[in-house]
């Protein structure tokens, strides 16, 4: 007989896990977690802050791939994704950016019931610990344990102050409160890092530890879950009854059964593959492959999002502050420096993800008459632009494009994220990204908050083993394809270069340099040129009414089912202001709470 559990959790990611520590709370509920993956909790590589850009190339990732890039020069970007207890929260950077009001709000007016802003800041505010950097009581009593990245040893200290008392200068208040929902200006980031053991705080030593010890909850990692088995009987909808999965192991297929509910979080690439694999798509696509249809949803898959960044370099006057550089090009003095400096005291560039400073900024010059007219031009210009994809419906589409207005033409309202780092970063060279310059250097890489660009995430393979490869997806962004998206982004970066550089005391440590850009289609011709995305993905599994493009109603739960829900940053319809960390945090503490409330009878 197969194993059967109250609750059976897809995947044991940033998401997952938060969502199985929170329901096993109740000591009736039998749950399990099935995670592709392994226990990394231990590893060095995974706990120690600064060892993290080398994880992407590891057992630890999914290795993904887009498919070549049309506006970036037919650019392919990786796209490394957590595989592991706690996913991506165990690899990708420390950041922890709350998104603004504006954002979540925007989520609720397309129809999401109780997603406002209050009460998703206090869904977030239940994820994390915020510990001050003076001796101030810790804000909070979440798992998550975040510190501030200041004060810091130097020279991260001296050029934090530098970029946000420069940010000042230009009039934008800094430091800024990260979590208030109304950044409009600099501040040093919160990052995931336990001050107490300067290692990584992450979903699996955090909301799991919480959890480790309750009989109710089981972990299987190494599991990798092929298909969702999906009966047709009931006549009010279509139930989970469990699932399949292959075991590491063995390279056994085993079943497991849920008597309640069945939760994806498998996260923005795998869950729309499973849907579809499972017979939850587009009836095009699945007949094609030769998957039975279960659920016509055209939209599974559809509305991937993600921000796209570049940034500008500047060197640095030898007699200046020092910086980073030495420690990123492998010099074994200052290699041997950080390892002694974290292995003594927990600092140094080993102790954080070195991207010490971020600013949330307007479009540049909205606050004139002559940024206005500039907008508005643009606005008119670009804003109803379709894209011939036809990829979601035209009510949601005006929906986006009305809330982008929105933003684009507030002055308190931010439309990039700028991240700051005192080290060189290869913008030109998309073939040695890793490339490291001589000398000293700065560097400011401004984020398109809010794209209006769609892309999309379908699978291309019927077969069972397709689910724990790194192939067997088409990965489409469509970065820049919507041409609103590189006139923002092409005047951020103009901003970094005639005025965020130019100011004082920025500007008293750099080398004088002549202007890059003769005018803005040059700065555009540079964006194409380097460009690329974050590892920010959501929407294919897009929160909202169905007739506007959803995939999940309010409650999560997939339209057409009674007890199938998706719960990780695939159902985030409108992609948030920055960095996912803590929104992805936010949406499984909401999950959990909702699916508490409307857990499945069986009826």
């Amino acid at each position: 007989m197969d194993p059967s559990y109250d609750i059976v959790i897809v995947g044991g990611g940033t998401a997952g896990l938060a969502v199985a520590s929170r329901l096993s709370e109740d000591a009736s509920l039998q749950i399990v977690v099935l995670e592709s993956g392994e226990d990394r909790r231990s590893d060095p590589q995974v706990l120690t802050p600064g060892m993290w850009p080398l994880l992407a190339g590891t057992e630890h990732a999914w290795a993904f791939k887009t498919v070549p890039q049309k506006s970036l020069q037919n650019s392919i970007d990786n796209i490394p994704q957590g595989r592991l207890l706690g996913g991506s929260s165990g690899i990708n950077s420390f950041l922890f950016t709350p998104t603004s009001q504006a954002s979540v709000d925007g989520w609720a007016k397309l129809g999401n019931k109780g997603w406002e802003f209050a009460n998703f800041a206090r869904a977030v505010n239940e994820s994390y610990t915020l510990h001050s950097p003076s001796d101030e009581a810790p804000k909070g009593n979440g798992p998550i344990q975040l510190r501030v990245a200041a004060p810091k040893s130097e020279p991260e200290a001296t050029w934090t102050k530098a970029f946000l008392d420069g940010l000042a200068t230009l009039g934008f208040s800094s430091p800024q409160d990260a979590f208030s929902g109304h950044v409009r200006g600099g501040f040093s980031n919160p990052e995931s890092v336990d001050p107490a053991t300067k290692q990584r705080s992450f979903s699996a030593n955090t909301y799991l530890g919480l959890a480790s010890g309750r009989p109710n909850l089981k972990i299987i990692t190494g599991s990798t879950v092929t298909k969702i088995l999906l009966s047709t009987s009931n006549r009010k909808g279509v139930v989970a009854d469990g699932v399949q999965y292959t075991q590491k192991s063995d390279g056994e297929s085993k079943t497991v059964r849920a008597r309640k509910e069945v939760i994806i979080s498998c996260g923005t690439f795998n869950s729309p593959r499973l849907l579809e694999l499972s017979g939850i798509g587009d009836d095009k696509l699945l007949k094609k492959l030769g998957i039975k249809v279960v659920i016509d949803n055209p939209q599974v898959g559809e509305n991937l999002q993600n921000h796209v960044y570049t940034g500008l370099t500047f060197e640095v006057e030898e007699d200046a502050i020092a910086t980073l550089d030495p420690f990123f090009r492998n010099d074994p003095q200052a290699v041997g420096a950080a390892m002694e400096a974290y292995g003594v005291n927990g600092t140094g560039p080993l102790s954080s993800s070195s991207i010490i400073a971020s600013a949330q900024l307007p479009f540049p010059g909205i606050e004139t008459e002559a940024g206005e007219k500039e907008v508005n031009r643009l606005l008119q210009e670009h804003l109803n632009w379709r894209s011939p994809e036809g990829e979601v419906s035209p009510r949601f589409s005006a929906a986006h494009a009305a809330f982008v207005q929105s933003i684009l033409l507030s002055p308190t309202e931010a439309s990039s994220n700028y991240v700051f780092g005192p080290a060189y970063t290869e913008f030109e060279n998309r073939t040695n990204p890793a490339n490291r310059a001589p000398g000293k250097h700065i560097t400011i890489a401004p984020m398109l908050s809010h794209p209006l660009s769609r892309g999309s995430v379908h699978i291309t393979t019927a077969a069972a083993d397709g689910s724990a490869a790194n192939h067997g997806l088409d990965i489409n962004p469509r970065y820049l394809s919507h041409p609103l998206d590189i006139e923002v982004l092409a005047r951020h970066i103009l901003f970094v270069e005639q005025s965020l550089s130019k100011v004082e005391p920025i500007a008293r440590f750099l080398k004088p340099q002549p202007n890059r850009f003769a005018d803005i289609t040059a700065v555009k011709d540079y964006v194409r040129r380097t460009a690329k995305g974050a590892h920010h993905y959501t929407g294919s599994c897009s929160m909202m009414p169905k007739d506007l493009s959803g995939v999940v109603d309010h409650e999560l739960r997939v339209y057409g089912t009674l007890n199938l829900r998706v719960c990780d940053a695939s159902v985030l319809p409108i992609t948030p202001r920055a960095n996912t960390q803590a929104v992805v945090y936010g949406v499984a503490e909401m999950g959990a709470k909702t699916i508490k409330e409307t857990l499945w009878d069986g009826s």
